[in-house]
């Protein structure tokens, strides 16, 4: 499974498993019921915690385009501490906030340091250590994804109902703290792989201005922008948009349906993506996405809210992982934290900007129902995009 690379590429995928426990269950899941605590707590609406949202997501782009260079140059150990640092700290303030200027504040050094435990980062680590089966191993390590979505979101509402929303994220930012202390010390202590150390600097011929120009480049970094944009529009208000057919614990719960869902299909993709094309999977996970954001809108019972979030829970681990995987695909690994670094920053433009609309739409409109389908438009242009003929444009 590790192509040779034993116990040290085992340590690798590991640690990495743990980053993605942490950003997706504190964060990326997470924010759908800090929304739902904070709108109870302090009465704000939904368009103003989904501009904070939005800023949170735009201060993560200075640190997607920075955390593939920062570790195709100085390995991963001192981005994950940052990226971790500022996250959990975050945590720590976030129930003690008072003020909508305080809930910016919190949601842009969260932001800034989400790439550094998410998806970039992890795509980063890892690619040295898996020369093949870089998809399988990726696939396991953002299986931490879902086991954070299933567990953290729903002990948090737990807990906070038990002691309290601010002794809850006093707990959960010492944890992260933690856990991050130990994941840079063993970073430091694996090193990288002997490849990775001598090709540290990005390659000469590799040019950042010349992937741009690239056709490919466009199609996959829009198809996985509207894809991941139709993903967080959902997530971001999941627990508030369900909390008007059931209760804010029930409602919490189906974030663990999602997160456990996306576990199976995860895997389910790490092992196809080895025999089909890469593309297909990735516009049959819009497809199936987009069914699932659709059959919420229209269920208002509980049978039909759990399976709507199965569906769509099945394919959101899928839509994170296969952009690195489409990169690699397209462009080798050669400056590979660099170009993924790209296509982050056009997903996150569009992932900030999502969950905004939704939320704005909901105040102007009462209902979830119009920005719901406007997601599910999302996930079918995505799909589209991805497998539109390219011509000429696409080749290397």
């Amino acid at each position: 499974m590790f192509s040779g690379l034993g116990t040290r590429g085992a340590i690798a995928t590991s640690i990495c498993f743990a980053m993605a426990v942490l950003a997706w269950g504190t964060v990326f899941y997470g924010h759908s019921v800090y929304m739902d605590a904070l709108m109870r707590q302090h009465g704000w609406s939904a368009a103003l915690i989904s501009s904070a949202i939005l800023l949170f997501w735009m201060a993560s782009l200075p640190g997607a385009l920075c955390v593939g260079i920062l570790v195709d140059r100085f390995g991963p150990a001192p981005v994950v501490a940052i990226g971790g640092g500022l996250i959990g700290c975050g945590l720590l303030v976030l129930a003690r906030i008072n003020t909508p200027w305080q809930l910016y504040v919190v949601y842009a050094m969260m932001g800034f340091g989400y790439p550094g435990l998410a998806a970039a980062a992890i795509s980063a680590t890892l690619a040295p250590w898996f020369q093949r089966g870089f998809g399988v191993a990726l696939g396991i390590a953002l299986t931490g994804a879902s086991v954070g979505g299933a567990l953290l979101p729903a002990m948090i509402v737990r807990n906070s109902t038990a002691v309290g929303f601010e002794a809850t994220m006093t707990t959960a930012g010492s944890w992260v703290l933690a856990v991050i202390a130990v994941a840079v010390v063993s970073l430091a202590l694996l090193g990288r792989p002997e490849a990775a150390r001598s090709t540290s600097a990005v390659p000469p011929r590799f040019s950042m201005l010349a992937v741009l120009r690239r056709g490919r480049f466009w199609k996959i970094a829009l198809a996985a922008a509207i894809g991941l944009g139709g993903q967080v529009g959902l997530l971001a208000h999941q627990v508030p948009m369900i909390s008007m057919h059931l209760d804010h614990v029930t409602a919490s719960l189906m974030v663990t349906v999602v997160a456990v869902a996306s576990a199976a299909g995860r895997l389910l993709v790490g092992v196809f993506s080895r025999y089909l094309s890469i593309s297909g999977l990735a516009a049959a996970s819009y497809i199936l996405h987009g069914a699932g954001i659709g059959l919420l809108a229209l269920s208002t019972e509980v049978a039909g809210i759990i399976a709507a979030c199965a569906l769509a829970g099945l394919v959101v681990g899928a839509i994170v992982m296969l952009p690195p995987m489409l990169v690699r695909e397209a462009f080798g690994t050669a400056g590979f934290g660099r170009t993924y670094a790209m296509v982050n920053v056009v997903m996150y433009i569009l992932a900030g900007l999502s969950p905004w609309i939704v939320g704005m739409l909901r105040d102007a409109s009462g209902s979830y129902s119009s920005g719901l389908w406007m997601l599910v438009v999302m996930e079918a242009v995505a799909a589209i995009i991805l497998m539109w003929p390219s011509g000429r444009i696409a080749r290397p």
